[in-house]
């Protein structure tokens, strides 16, 4: 217990400030989707050009990361991690001067690459800096850093964009991007390894190096893919990173598209999904920690721990059924639907801190950065395929119950997956060699349903208003012909109703959006539709 006592010192320090950068990181990534209820209708953005932009990020960010841990490996976590901080805060103060779909994919573009060497960065961090036995508390702290990140984004974004007039989202990316910029000073002047550290003491260095494992030449990729592993943590971390992005990137428009939320209501909303997100970081880094210092196997410890985490994200897939619900309990139905995400965040934090640290405790120390940037760069096709998904319900059926329901299954069957690639969690074998032609084969098979599933998404349901009226009678039934209503618009979307006549003498009233190409969409929620203007009696 002493040479504990004598042992804590400035490995927090480090942890501090891999905690800070984690928090800019997800300040400079969340602005966008904060700032997306205020310049959507100005750039007349849809569903799916926002998942579009959305993936713009999301897959440059997770392909970097394959590569970018192998070079923070090699380059060493002061100047790599420093690098790649200039350029994402150069990215971030680009956001203020583009405007049109084309100019945020490419800014969201360098924003992913620069963005993707934290985490390998900060993982790496943990491992050089902390005993196996306290690793996972440190990786929940730092880890905490992205829900405090998220919390500040909607306080920061929305008070700004709704003080400084139609530009204001822009004086938000120009102010946080050049503050972010400060961290860099502290990084590059503090950091050093633990060995050459001249703030570590020797007692504070036998600790860190107590029980980290003999030394050994980096990995390979053919030997990394060849670990399976490697292949049951990417699978757990894609079924389980889609829901995360999935609130990180809809909830503010969910609030005020489906809730009719004010700015007042997401600046308290969304800090408290993240408030709990964080809780559940650090609860769940240290819940396993403590039951391992207790005499519990390692990967009985972090199993336990990410399956109870599992079952406290289930509730999740009611939330889409709360929209236009009425009070429940005499509760209304808004403050269950936060309630309910911020208990999926929260137990998605105490998960993601477990996995990460199961990716230490199974490969090498010496590529635990190549290791966490292939893991991290499968999952984000993963996160992209639901980007497109959301994207795909929100603009066919106006509706966010599909994709809540699968955010809410997710994380059972990758613990399932868990189980069957990782029955016991011990150093991985590293003597075989992963086939690179299947390996590509396979990666390449991804990326094409991804781009499938892009043209599918992105492909209106009728070519016209004349092909809507042709196919459109036998799809419900009609008896005679669709018949011009009143105009009307939703967003910025000009929009019209039809009326069908059906059997029995009834009549079937559609409002009808069109796109910036003049392609049809059924608004199937008609006057509830989030922004519609237009009539709301007397239309049959």
């Amino acid at each position: 217990m002493a040479a504990e006592r004598l042992a804590s010192g400035f490995r927090w320090v480090i942890c501090g400030l891999v905690c800070v950068a984690v928090a800019i990181n997800y300040l400079d990534r969340n602005l966008f989707s904060q700032l997306v209820p205020y310049f959507e209708d100005d750039l007349k953005l849809g569903p799916t050009d926002l998942a579009l932009i959305n993936v713009s990020f999301i897959l440059p960010y997770g392909l970097a990361m394959v590569f970018v841990g192998r070079g923070i490996d090699r380059a060493g976590l002061r100047r790599g991690l420093s690098v790649a901080y200039l350029l994402w805060n150069l990215a971030s103060l680009a956001h203020a001067f583009v405007g049109s779909l084309f100019g945020f994919m490419g800014v969201r573009f360098l924003l992913g690459v620069g963005e993707s060497a934290m985490y390998p960065s900060g993982v790496k961090a943990m491992a050089d800096w902390f005993p196996r036995k306290e690793r996972a508390l440190g990786t929940g702290i730092f880890n905490g850093g992205a829900n405090f990140g998220s919390i500040i984004a909607p306080i920061v974004g929305i008070y700004l964009a709704t003080h400084f007039g139609p530009h204001g989202w822009r004086i938000c990316f120009l102010i946080t991007g050049a503050a972010g910029l400060i961290w860099l000073f502290f990084w590059y002047t503090m950091y050093r390894s633990p060995q050459e550290h001249p703030k570590v003491s020797p007692s504070e260095l036998a600790y860190i190096e107590s029980d980290h494992e003999t030394p050994t030449p980096r990995l390979s990729f053919q030997q990394l893919l060849a670990i399976k592993e490697v292949y049951g943590l990417g699978i757990a971390k894609a079924m389980t990173d889609a829901p995360l992005w999935f609130y990180m990137f809809w909830l503010p428009k969910f609030l005020a598209d489906q809730f009719h939320a004010g700015p007042t209501m997401m600046m308290v909303a969304i800090p408290i999904v993240y408030i709990v997100a964080d809780i559940g970081s650090i609860v769940g880094g240290w819940a396993s920690s403590s039951m391992i210092k207790r005499g519990v196997p390692v990967g009985r410890a972090r199993k336990s721990i990410m399956f109870t985490c599992a079952l406290a994200v289930a509730p999740v897939s009611a939330v889409g059924f709360l929209v236009d619900h009425g009070p429940i309990l005499g509760v209304p139905s808004v403050y269950w639907m936060i309630g309910l995400i911020s208990l999926a965040a929260g137990a998605h934090q105490g998960w993601s801190t477990n996995l990460f640290t199961l990716i230490s405790d199974t490969i090498p120390q010496s590529s635990v950065g190549l290791a966490v940037g292939a893991i991290n760069g499968f999952a984000m096709i993963g996160v992209s395929a639901m980007q497109l998904f959301v994207g795909w319900c929100v603009q066919m059926t106006s509706s966010y119950v599909w994709p809540f329901l699968l955010a809410g299954s997710l994380y059972l069957l990758a613990f399932g997956v868990l189980v069957l690639f990782m029955p016991q969690v011990q150093q991985a074998r590293t003597d075989r060699l992963a086939s690179m032609p299947w390996v590509m084969t396979g990666v390449a098979a991804l990326l094409g349903v991804l781009v499938w599933m892009q043209y599918a998404s992105s492909a209106p349901p009728y070519a016209s208003i004349s092909d809507y009226l042709a196919t459109r009678g036998p799809q419900i039934h009609a008896t005679g012909e669709g018949i011009p209503g009143p105009t009307a618009s939703v967003g910025w979307m000009k929009a019209q109703w039809f009326l069908w006549p059906l059997p029995g003498r009834k009549v079937k009233n559609e409002l009808i959006k069109l796109d910036t190409h003049g392609h049809p969409f059924v608004e199937s929620k008609g006057i509830k539709a989030a922004k519609y203007h237009g009539p709301v009696s007397g239309l049959s």
